[in-house]
């Protein structure tokens, strides 16, 4: 979401995209799991990186008849689990990672945050909020086992596929 906004990546052109079509941005997982913590204002960094993240949308979509749709940042894990021991290895053989993680807790926190930020700037910019986020957690509020692939990614898309026809049968 930051090199996004920062960039201005005008993506739009490097694909064929007709009139009424649906474009999906779906940036910003990464940013709540690796970077928001290295802030002390993480509430003021998150309003502000989704501020800049629709003004870099809508430079991408000006042009364009198209619907947009902003997808929200997805569950972060519970890296606390076993099961991710690899993950705390890997973090604490890197001393930049190691310090600007966060908290799984933080994390989550962070991901919510930007979530109902996203939605806002959706009303705002007349989007459309692609949620799908409870749809994902387990009863802690994290990335549920049964849909990750044991990392930080969605890997059945069940609940995805059924958003999608909601949305276009709106």
């Amino acid at each position: 979401m930051y090199s996004f906004s920062r960039d201005k990546n005008i993506i739009i052109n490097k694909y064929s995209i007709d009139n009424h079509d649906y474009v999906c941005f779906c940036f910003g997982e990464i940013d709540c799991r690796a970077h928001i913590n290295k802030f002390k204002e993480w509430k003021v960094t998150i309003d502000n990186l989704v501020k800049e993240y629709f003004v870099a949308i809508s430079e991408n979509v000006k042009n364009l008849n198209v619907k947009v749709c902003v997808y929200n940042a997805v569950p972060q894990l519970q890296r606390e689990l076993e099961e991710f021991n690899w993950i705390k290895k890997w973090e604490m053989e890197d001393p930049v990672t190691r310090s600007t993680r966060g908290t799984d807790e933080q994390r989550k926190q962070y991901t919510i945050y930007m979530n109902k930020k996203l939605k806002e700037y959706c009303e705002k910019y007349n989007f459309i909020f692609f949620d799908i986020y409870e749809r994902y957690v387990d009863e802690l509020g994290y990335l549920n086992k049964l849909y990750h692939d044991n990392n930080c990614h969605i890997k059945d898309p069940i609940f995805i596929r059924e958003k999608i026809l909601e949305i276009i049968k709106m």
